[in-house]
């Protein structure tokens, strides 16, 4: 047998033991990757729903309780992908991390992506990703990752130094434009598939239209209980006579209320709003100057699912409203600017009542971080 016989056989002997190797380094990463993978046993981006009487109309329904199956590598199904070992200890190990804290992202509200990258990726290289597409979604995108050491969660922003190997990417479903589109969802998976291939990140993804049935059922829900109340100090009728600044501003400082640009603004203990009033001048313009101001209108605004105890809140606007009214020398008027009755004042605070009751029946007290996000 010649040299370069000998010569060849060894190469291949050494190249066989190169591939040998090769595979082995590889299994081993997947294993250490499916140590720490996320959980799927939590529904993700499904709505939290609650049973409800049939009879009730669809403003009181409950949300939805949708179900999904997860979907590993970029983008193949759940029901395509091989069982193969190391898929079975993947779906093992996801339920073993700990969840995103529901008031940074919640499963209620958002569609939560989370990948798992086989090397920690420097936080810049991420958002520099996400601004490749971000132009394209219409909706609040959050980004979070997960701090090995504090084996916490933690938000990630653009100029966060380091590395991260688990992060997690939520799109809220719904604001008071509209529910998320299907043309956003998919940039949005789209997206986070491109960030998990060039990375080597694993992501499971649920299906399309669960997603968006979900995102529509709780937009209708918000909007059957979305009320942005308005109230009105006028001049009385048969007067030509306008509402006097200075008389106006020592009930605005007795009562509490702050300049917050071009409206006064009162606020509980939390510093959260609770009513606003905006002044109008004759010229057509608001203002905060009021002292030495003749006023046209005084409008007084309330959201209702954002304040956390409405009647209260309707309460303590009304009561303002009247001492404003008297020390003007004006009329209260409802949103069409028509005199405000004891009667209709009475059935106002009703409705207040009931619809956020409803939103408490259905996991989205009003005023509080769920409820502060849908109506933004």
């Amino acid at each position: 047998m010649s040299e370069l016989q000998l010569a060849l056989i060894g190469f291949g002997v050494l190249l066989v033991a190169v591939v040998w190797a090769y595979n082995l380094w590889q299994s081993r990463k997947q294993r250490l990757l499916a140590k720490s993978v996320f959980p799927d046993a939590r529904p993700d981006v499904l709505m939290a729903g609650r049973e409800t009487d049939t009879a009730q109309s669809n403003a009181s329904r409950a949300i939805p309780s949708l179900q999904r199956e997860p979907t590993f590598g970029a983008a193949v199904p759940a029901e395509e992908q091989p069982q193969t070992g190391a898929a079975v200890e993947i779906q093992d190990a996801i339920r073993q991390v700990t969840a995103v804290p529901a008031e940074w992202a919640d499963a209620s509200v958002d569609c939560l992506l989370r990948v798992e990258f086989v090397d920690a990726v420097p936080v810049a290289n991420l958002w520099a990703e996400h601004a490749a597409w971000s132009q394209l979604i219409d909706k609040p995108v959050q980004w979070f990752g997960f701090d090995e050491r504090s084996e916490r969660w933690r938000t990630l922003l653009p100029q966060d130094p380091g590395a991260v190997a688990q992060v997690a990417a939520a799109l809220q479903l719904v604001d008071r434009k509209g529910p998320v589109s299907e043309l956003t969802l998919a940039a949005f998976f789209d997206g986070i598939r491109r960030l998990a291939q060039r990375f080597s990140g694993l992501v499971e993804f649920p299906e399309d239209a669960p997603v968006l049935a979900a995102a529509r059922e709780l937009d209708g829900f918000c909007a059957a209980v979305d009320l942005q109340l308005a109230l009105h100090v006028l001049p009385r009728q048969g007067s030509l006579n306008e509402l006097s600044g200075a008389r106006l501003k020592p009930v605005i400082e007795a009562c509490g209320l702050k300049p917050a640009g071009e409206r006064f603004v009162a606020m509980d203990a939390n510093g959260t709003e609770i009513f606003a009033l905006t002044c109008q001048t004759a010229t057509g313009f608001a203002t905060v100057d009021v002292a030495a101001q003749s006023l046209t209108d005084l409008t007084l605004s309330l959201d209702v699912p954002r304040v956390v105890d409405g009647p209260a809140a309707f309460d303590r606007m009304i009561d303002f409203t009247r001492q404003s009214a008297s020390a003007v020398g004006g009329q209260l008027a409802d949103a069409n600017r028509n005199p405000l009755s004891d009667a209709t004042t009475s059935a106002l605070r009703l409705r207040i009542s009931e619809l956020q009751a409803q939103m408490a029946q259905n996991g989205i007290p009003a005023g509080d971080v769920r409820a502060l996000r849908l109506f933004a």
